[in-house]
């Protein structure tokens, strides 16, 4: 009892401390070069075979709709996971300027043999936030390549503090241990909706996947279940059909989650690779293990371990860490990520789709 109020006390007086933690790392800091890392050639303005290139009209990225597909509405409970929920959906333009769409209306702006990017944020992310940080991760992303084609989507799911005096802020719970760990259940539960998502894209277009936070465990639960695992009584019959590239920010999952016999021991299944972006000093991962007694260290924090790469065997080839502790510093939220630049200059190959 002594050691549970122990680790109770941790968790509150951590998470109080992770609300005023500032990014002490200014924008433009140089980059390590992740194209080195991953012995990937580099960029060229030229077109690569089978990725679709801008038409010679000079169309501009200002004139590009982004998408935001929600599930916010839909059950989050344990039982009853509401397979059947419909999303909402809302275009925005490059100003931010968002219009209630259709579903009709997505799945005909939706071109086959064109990248789609599906970015999944994390906990304590509020409705009135989401147009913002959909705006500018779009932004962020496009002016990475802008000679290139990419449509963008923007998942957000019902990711309030349940028990917080500002739902945005996890310092303001009166038991922000109870309320991560709640919502890291429910996060786990929107990998069914992630995977329905998935499934209306034409497998024409290869999928890249970026989960930030509790975004990166809804990836890993849809990666799980479109690889051969169960999610809500739900199961997967066939083959993946999508080319899928994964991306992992700050990533809320016990380090060894991935690896055979543990939660998400399907998920590379399902996806060709999957690059976890590590940050040593992230406050909100930090204290992680304080969530539970006995908890592993997180994903985003403390990387794949060469324990868990000999688990995985000949798909440990499939997954790399990439490390951006300097220039993150002690951060966590996704804004102090799409700040810099720099870092989707360096995803290109993975998010575009280059050779």
């Amino acid at each position: 009892m002594t050691r549970r109020i122990f680790h109770v006390f941790l968790s509150l007086t951590a998470l109080a401390l992770l609300s005023a933690v500032m990014n002490p790392i200014a924008a433009g800091q140089d980059l390590p070069r992740l194209r080195h890392i991953l012995q990937l050639p580099e960029p060229n303005p030229a077109v690569d075979a089978g990725i679709v290139p801008l038409p010679s009209s000079g169309r501009s990225i200002f004139n590009e709709k982004h998408w935001i597909v929600s599930g916010r509405h839909c059950q989050q409970r344990r039982h009853g996971c509401d397979h059947d929920c419909c999303f909402e959906y809302v275009r925005s333009d490059w100003d931010g300027c968002a219009t209630e769409s259709s579903d009709t209306e997505f799945h005909r702006w939706l071109k086959p043999g064109v990248p789609v990017c599906i970015m999944v944020h994390g906990s304590f992310v509020t409705a009135d936030t989401v147009a913002e940080d959909s705006k500018n991760t779009f932004r962020w992303l496009r002016r990475a390549a802008p000679h290139l084609h990419l449509q963008v989507v923007f998942l957000t799911w019902a990711s309030e503090g349940l028990l917080t005096l500002n739902p945005a802020i996890a310092g303001t719970s009166a038991v922000p241990g109870l309320d991560v760990a709640i919502l890291g259940r429910r996060a786990e539960f929107n990998g069914i909706r992630l995977v329905k998502l998935i499934q209306s894209i034409s497998p024409q277009s290869p999928i890249c996947l970026i989960g930030h936070s509790h975004g990166a465990r809804i990836v890993a639960s849809g990666l799980n279940l479109m690889g051969g695992g169960e999610l809500c009584g739900v199961k997967i019959c066939e083959e993946p059909s999508h080319q899928i590239r994964t991306i992992l920010a700050g990533a809320a999952i016990d380090h060894d989650w991935l690896c055979p016999r543990q939660r998400y021991e399907y998920a590379l299944n399902a996806t060709e690779c999957l690059l976890n972006i590590r940050v040593r000093k992230d406050w909100a991962l930090m204290i992680y293990p304080l969530r539970r007694p006995f908890s592993k260290r997180a994903l985003g924090s403390t990387g794949f371990t060469e324990r868990d790469l000999m688990q995985f065997g000949r798909q440990a080839s499939q997954v790399c860490n990439y490390d951006l502790s300097e220039m993150i510093g002690y951060g966590h939220i996704w804004p102090e990520f799409y700040q810099h630049q720099s870092i989707a200059d360096e995803l290109v190959n993975w998010i575009y789709f280059r050779n």
